[in-house]
């Protein structure tokens, strides 16, 4: 081992090392007079290789102390990004909150006047039924008379829409089964269909209708309805067939068949100018379907219209059968 004796670093280390030896050991300092010089040399070489490693281990645990305390520091230095990160997120779910709160209170207030409109309207159609009844009061004449309950008839088919959305949980569409059925029942009352031996067969699949089509529908069903237990059967019993269902994926037929006396001989549908035909034909068009109507042992009348995906935006085309 090279030892530089003019490195103040020898020196440093010859004194701590007499100062160790000094303090370490009871002998007296005339001790060290009889070692060989040799012999000293070595240990003191072992004194500077014992001082080198606990530098070295000083140094270590100085570079490790150094390193620790920079990944505490890194450490809190995240915790505390961490907490400002955990503190933006809080906040942001509170915004979060409050803005699916008034979203959920404008749909409940809107579900509400929406309730609120269809409530109105089918108190107003009310009161124009009420109307329409006594005027019906004053007229002497059959034909008059007539007119007004047929009349009142459609008021009631379109009141009866706005009944079942105004007391349904939802208020944008209308289960069309079960309006049907109750409309049949209204109609078979007025005209005293099951005392005259009619009987009504329904086969309606569940197809849900927002009220631009269901109104139409309605009156178009009120109209055939009426018609067919008005005519079909003028001195006989029979029944009336009622069928509603999807025709494919993006058509819904309509079908309204009786096994009566059927259709007049030569008749066309295009030259008919009735109030009721020409209200089938516009409320075809409005539901942008296919109208027809023919004999087939009694009269079959069937509509195929678009089933409407995007409620309240009917489009006026023509789908054939």
């Amino acid at each position: 081992m090279n030892i530089n004796i003019s490195s103040p670093r020898f020196y440093c280390k010859l004194i701590l090392t007499g100062f160790l030896l000094l303090i370490s050991t009871n002998s007296p300092a005339q001790y060290y007079d009889h070692i060989p010089p040799n012999i000293l040399r070595a240990e003191s070489s072992l004194l500077f290789i014992k001082w080198d490693l606990i530098i070295v281990g000083i140094v270590a645990l100085l570079i490790i102390l150094s390193l620790a305390y920079v990944s505490l520091q890194q450490k809190q230095q995240s915790g505390k990004q961490l907490q400002l990160k955990q503190k933006e997120i809080s906040e942001q779910n509170q915004i979060l909150q409050h803005l699916t709160a008034d979203k959920n209170r404008l749909l409940d207030e809107k579900d509400w006047l929406l309730k609120e409109v269809h409530h109105r309207v089918k108190n107003n159609l009310q009161i124009v039924m009420s109307l329409l009844n006594t005027q019906s009061a004053f007229l002497k004449n059959n034909a008059a008379l007539a007119a007004i309950r047929e009349s009142q008839n459609r008021v009631q088919a379109i009141a009866l829409i706005h009944q079942k959305l105004y007391s349904s949980s939802n208020v944008a569409y209308i289960d069309i089964a079960v309006y049907i059925s109750e409309l049949v029942n209204y109609l078979a009352d007025c005209y005293d269909a099951h005392d005259r031996g009619i009987r009504f067969e329904q086969q309606i699949e569940p197809v849900k209708m927002d009220v631009a089509q269901a109104v139409p529908v309605g009156l178009m069903l009120n109209e055939a309805i009426t018609n067919a237990i008005k005519y079909a059967f003028p001195h006989r019993r029979g029944y009336i067939d009622i069928r509603l269902g999807t025709f494919d994926d993006n058509n819904i037929m309509l079908s309204i068949a009786d096994n009566g006396i059927g259709l007049p001989q030569g008749f066309d549908i295009k030259e008919a100018s009735s109030l009721g035909m020409e209200m089938m034909k516009a409320l075809s068009k409005q539901l942008g379907g296919n109208f027809k109507m023919e004999n087939n042992e009694g009269v079959v009348i069937t509509l195929v219209f678009r089933a409407e995906k995007n409620f309240g935006n009917i489009e006026n085309e023509y789908y054939p059968i």
